[in-house]
């Protein structure tokens, strides 16, 4: 590789140069079958090297312990910065874990910038059971990949287990206790650090990849400002993730297509809406809008109430609630209608199309997010927002269409008005669930069937088949006609209807294949 020229000079990060003598609290462990003496030559002693298994084996980079002044002098050896230009030597798609109860978070946020001036290139995990919080998690927030061409186009990639704790709270200042008495030019000086580092987290709370997703959402921010900083706050039920933009691996995306199931994704719905809909006569429901969770949540149920009998005038409107889920023409329609968004004047309706032939009452497996590309690609999820306006006694009969979902959908889709909604797979599961309780995927993921005898896919749906075929065409730069091929791998990076496909992606399909016949798909 070549030497790039950094657009611009590290000032505040030339500044916290320490001797080499100085101690780390942090490993920066490189995912490696080089020896120590070898790494050390290559990176002057700042980078461990071990090669690491277990939940790290895809790790190519192990950042574990706290963070502290001078682990940005362990970044900028990684990447060969020499205080005018770096080399990145890891390879693609590289992905950065992290197991850290946090620290010191100036450092934190100058190691962010260094790694976005570098266009690092370095995604993000956290393990199951791993910690990554405080200082760590604006590390870990930061985790992209970039494209690297004519020019550099950076996006968001971070990823955490179901059971990994990914903690904020708000920042604190540490003075010594031990029973000294400060001045006010000592206090000046830790308070105007405090101001520093407040600073440069809301300025991280700003910036947004080339798709205009935000490192660290406002709902997350919001989090970080309102917990005290003897508190934390995780990340930790599908709602908390969704707000975040997080990405979560290791689980699988297996529902039962019944009525409960149209009722979760509406919801989800118009608790992700921030007035994107017709909601009420303001510009959103919510009590504010950086308002948590739970607050969303119960804001949330009043609405939802005001479908209650008890909750009706006698004298009206009237609206129709109602929840159908119908399969047809190879896709499974439901609808969910009667949400009371705008009081007393007016109501929408929910309609969703899942693409899947499975019936009504089956189980449908919606793919097994092993990446954070894995989850970025998964959004089956596709939805339209009817209107009903108030009716009375005396007001006509309801329009036929409204009654079957399948019928509803066609109607709405022949709308120009109408705006087609999709959304990512984890909207599957109610916002409130906790990650932990989220279905887990089988360890072993489907290309290690190409190192083996077997060619045992029972335990996988046409759906999952479905999936893992077609994406070693993706991989291939292959351009899907299908609206559902495009719809979940899209054609952005594709070359090809006519894709060369050999060595391990031929075996595995070979596998794929016959599993799909045996299934019957």
């Amino acid at each position: 590789m070549t030497k790039h020229s950094l657009s611009r000079a590290f000032a505040v990060g030339a500044a916290l140069c320490l001797p080499a003598s100085s101690a780390f609290t942090a490993n920066l462990t490189l995912n490696t079958t080089s020896s120590q003496s070898e790494i050390d030559a290559e990176y002057g002693g700042a980078i461990l090297a071990q090669e690491l298994s277990g939940k790290y084996a895809n790790c190519t980079v192990l950042y574990e312990g706290g963070v502290t002044r001078g682990d940005l002098q362990r970044f900028h050896a990684l990447f060969g910065y020499d205080g005018e230009s770096f080399y990145n030597g890891l390879p693609d798609g590289a992905t950065l874990c992290f197991n850290s109860p946090g620290g010191d978070l100036y450092e934190s946020l100058v190691i962010v910038d260094f790694l976005r001036d570098a266009f690092a290139d370095l995604q993000t995990y956290v393990a199951d059971g791993d910690l990554c919080a405080s200082a760590c998690s604006n590390l870990f927030l930061a985790g992209a990949h970039t494209f690297e061409g004519e020019s550099y186009e950076t996006i968001a990639m971070r990823a955490i287990a179901p059971t990994a704790r990914l903690g904020v709270h708000a920042p604190r200042i540490v003075l010594p206790d031990d029973g000294e008495t400060y001045d006010a030019e000592e206090v000046a000086a830790v308070y105007d650090e405090a101001i520093r580092d407040s600073s440069l987290l809301f300025a991280f709370a700003q910036k947004v990849d080339d798709e205009g997703t935000p490192y660290l959402t406002p709902y997350l921010y919001a989090r970080s400002i309102e917990t005290p900083p003897h508190a934390m706050y995780y990340v930790d039920t599908v709602g908390d993730a969704l707000f975040a933009k997080v990405a979560v691996t290791g689980i699988s995306y297996s529902v039962t297509l019944d009525r409960q199931l149209i009722n979760t994704i509406c919801d989800n719905v118009f608790l992700m809406d921030d007035g994107a809909f017709s909601w009420a006569l303001a510009p959103t429901w919510k009590p504010h809008p950086l308002a948590g969770l739970a607050d969303i949540w119960a804001e949330f149920m009043e609405i939802v109430s005001l479908e209650l009998p008890e909750n009706q005038s006698e004298d009206g409107p009237f609206y129709t609630s109602d929840l159908k889920i119908e399969q047809r023409d190879g896709a499974i329609y439901g609808h969910r209608r009667g949400y009371r968004t705008g009081g007393p004047y007016g109501a929408e309706d929910c309609v969703v199309r899942l693409d899947t032939s499975r019936e009504v009452g089956e189980t449908a497996n919606f793919g097994t997010p092993r990446t954070a590309w894995d989850a970025r690609s998964r959004h089956p999820i596709d939805v339209r927002i009817g209107y009903q306006a108030p009716r009375s006694p005396y007001s006509d009969p309801e329009p036929q269409h409204v009654r079957s979902p399948y019928a509803y959908w066609q109607t709405l889709q022949q709308d120009q008005d109408n705006h087609l909604h999709s959304y990512a797979a984890l909207m599957l599961f109610p916002m409130i669930q906790f990650l932990s309780d989220l279905p887990v995927a089988p360890e072993e993921p489907i290309e290690a069937a190409a190192t083996t005898e077997s060619t045992d896919t029972q335990s996988l749906t046409c759906d999952d088949l479905w999936y893992h075929r077609n994406r070693i065409f993706h991989e291939n730069g292959y351009c899907f006609s299908s609206e559902r091929g495009i719809a979940t791998f899209g054609n952005d990076s594709c070359f090809t209807k006519s894709p060369e496909i050999s060595g391990r992606d031929a075996e595995l399909l070979k596998i794929i294949k016959q599993g799909e016949k045996d299934l019957g798909c």
